[in-house]
């Protein structure tokens, strides 16, 4: 005769009952699991953005303090330096050309000039049949380099662009004096539309790497910035 099993006691019964609370089955675990490595993705992602953050205005406030200019209230004139091979202790690994200033402000519907003076020589050939040789999107389809006027540069004689892709702009900047002058100081104007933002940058391969695109070429700050119209 098979013995009756005995009832659990109230102790026993508080105990399974415990037990089951905090048991977690296979499928509840593997949530948890994935829940914080979901949460310690985001606390990660957090503290890259704010070091990137910091890091990008420190290397700005550099940048502006060498130039010995700063973003100021919507201006009808621009004047920029391009600084030669160098590099930023606030990005120490990036070694290459910078705009002096590359956070812009101009008023809407307004008539605006830009002096660049280039102060890193040389050329770095755009590819052969590149649109970035010739001048587009400012008064008169012309620029001018100490008072000569251009529409256009070789290929081949191109050291740096002014390029607003999104409203048409682009001025290559030669990299060689004209005969009988000793500096590089190109002019041109452009009128403006309505507010915006847009994104400028050079569109002459003159950072590192292989291709000449990596470096200050794909660094804001360097040879990229951005254009506020307002």
């Amino acid at each position: 005769m098979s013995p009756v099993p005995l009832a659990p006691t109230s102790s026993q019964r508080a105990e399974r009952t415990t037990q089951a609370k905090f048991a977690f089955t296979p499928n509840q675990g593997a949530y948890v699991t994935l829940a914080l490595v979901v949460g310690l993705g985001l606390m990660m992602l957090l503290v890259e953005t704010l070091i990137y953050t910091s890091t990008a205005s420190a290397h700005s406030a550099q940048l502006r303090g060498a130039s010995g200019m700063m973003s100021g209230p919507a201006s009808s004139s621009i004047h920029l330096t391009i600084f030669p091979q160098m590099s930023h202790s606030s990005i120490p690994s990036i070694h290459g050309p910078a705009y002096s200033q590359t956070s812009l402000t101009v008023p809407a519907h307004s008539l605006v000039t830009v002096t660049i003076v280039n102060d890193d020589p040389g050329n770095t050939a755009l590819p052969a049949g590149s649109p970035f040789g010739a001048v587009a999107g400012v008064v008169g389809g012309v620029a001018s380099v100490d008072g000569q006027a251009y529409s256009r540069l070789d290929v081949s004689k191109v050291a740096h662009t002014f390029t607003v892709p999104q409203l048409g702009i682009n001025v290559p900047i030669p990299g060689d004096a004209p005969a009988g002058h000793r500096g590089i100081t190109v002019t041109f104007s452009f009128r403006t539309g309505a507010n915006g933002m847009y994104m400028w940058r050079c569109m002459d391969p003159c950072g590192s790497g292989v291709s000449g695109w990596s470096g200050p070429m794909a660094t804001m700050g360097y040879m990229q910035g951005m254009i506020m119209i307002g």
